[in-house]
């Protein structure tokens, strides 16, 4: 469990506190595929775009539908989504005499008319979907980079942990690490990286990945990452872990964490993890309030037979979890239930990546950075404009 902490809003039971702490879910957070995604990814459409047009570096995208067109325009201001009626959409009299259908100008016209007799770029083909994708939908929507963090026993210091290696580490924590994902190896690898080095080893050669739904996580795992032993801040280590919004600490001791060890402002969310075995079998010391909570149902719930997720088994072990979320992180769910004791169980990992993602996107309404995804977002928009917008057509043609 956690210290209490100042600047930190604790899900689940702090040391020395039996009152139960829960956080209020914002009703207006959603995790919903973006509108491009919903209505124009992957099917039949036009994307127009320019550098200079009057309305400044601009993407139309135009898609026709039974009885109107359906546009979604976007400016560096943001975007906005037009439905216009087939029959108001102004034709030529010769196109109307010869029965044949607007230009795609005179559908964009009649709702900016300030593009008339403006030529813009058409653009087509699947890469050009893949990257408004990266406008339409934060960076994080669809992929993710998550820390992991060996805390062991007696351990209170972020530089003590860093300092930790896989062969030091304890069946427990080798185990954890086995139910999140897969160990890959990172030569080479086709899937989101995370940041990590694909090509030299750089960093590391493995790491822990893993897919939830159509979501991408690739986990930072501290003991996987390069150790240098003449470096006392672990620095490598350090650039990765202290760069993740979400950390997971793997609390393999008895004693209290305290949110405040991670020396980070990007860091918004810890999940403290906690095993619970029996006394007996267990190289782990449970105090009271664990004895307490071990005494209580676990949640769980039938194992979903998946054949792409790790080995679940049924060995009996048990996780105690609480969550620290920086105050200005907006409220999100599911909600850590009272007492939070979990199986090793197909249960515990949806809850762990439902509410990582959650919160992954709650980070999106932190004023932390929400300045800093706007000015991301904006520097991705004009490069793609830029890039797609070399020669404007001089025709655009029917519909």
């Amino acid at each position: 469990m956690f210290s209490p902490c100042q600047g930190y809003r604790i899900e689940g039971l702090t040391d020395g506190d039996s009152n139960w702490s829960n956080q209020p879910v914002d009703p207006n957070l959603k995790v919903m595929p973006s509108i491009y995604r919903q209505n124009f990814y992957g099917k039949p459409h036009k994307t127009y775009m320019s550098y200079y047009s009057p309305l400044g570096p601009t993407s139309i995208s135009v898609k026709k539908e039974k009885d109107e067109y359906y546009l979604l325009i976007c400016t560096e201001k943001g975007f906005e989504e037009v439905r216009v009626p087939k029959a108001t959409v102004y034709r030529p009299t010769g196109r109307k005499v010869l029965g044949m259908k607007p230009k795609s100008l005179h559908v964009i016209t009649s709702v900016r008319p300030e593009l008339t007799n403006y030529n813009l770029s058409k653009v087509a083909g699947k890469n050009i979907q893949d990257e408004l994708l990266k406008v339409y939908e934060p960076e994080f929507s669809k992929v993710m980079k998550v820390g992991i963090l060996y805390c062991k026993d007696g351990h209170h210091d972020e530089n003590e942990m860093l300092k930790n290696i896989s062969v030091n580490s304890s069946p427990e924590y080798i185990e954890f690490l086995n139910f999140l994902g897969e160990k890959v190896e990172l030569k080479d690898f086709k899937n989101y990286s995370g940041g990590l080095d694909i090509t030299n080893n750089s960093s590391g050669t493995h790491s822990i990945f893993s897919k939830y739904k159509d979501v991408e996580i690739m986990y930072h795992v501290s003991t996987m990452l390069p150790f240098f032993p003449s470096d006392p801040k672990q620095t490598e280590r350090r650039k990765h872990i202290c760069n993740d919004r979400i950390v997971i600490v793997f609390n393999d001791g008895k004693q209290a964490y305290n949110p405040n060890c991670i020396k980070s402002k990007n860091t918004q969310i810890i999940i403290l993890v906690q095993p619970i075995k029996p006394i007996e079998n267990s190289t782990i010391g449970i105090s009271n309030d664990e004895r307490k909570c071990d005494d209580t149902t676990p949640i769980s719930s039938p194992v979903i037979n998946n054949p792409g997720s790790p080995n679940i088994n049924s060995s009996g072990t048990r996780y105690k979890v609480s969550i620290a979320n920086k105050n200005e992180v907006p409220g999100y769910g599911p909600a850590l239930p009272d007492a939070p004791v979990f199986n090793k169980d197909e249960a515990f990992r949806n809850f762990l990546y439902e509410k990582m993602i959650a919160g992954a996107s709650s980070l999106r309404n932190s004023p932390v950075f929400t300045g800093k995804a706007q000015s991301d977002k904006a520097a991705v928009f004009l490069n793609i404009i830029n890039k797609y917008s070399k020669n404007p057509t001089t025709t655009i043609e029917p519909l």
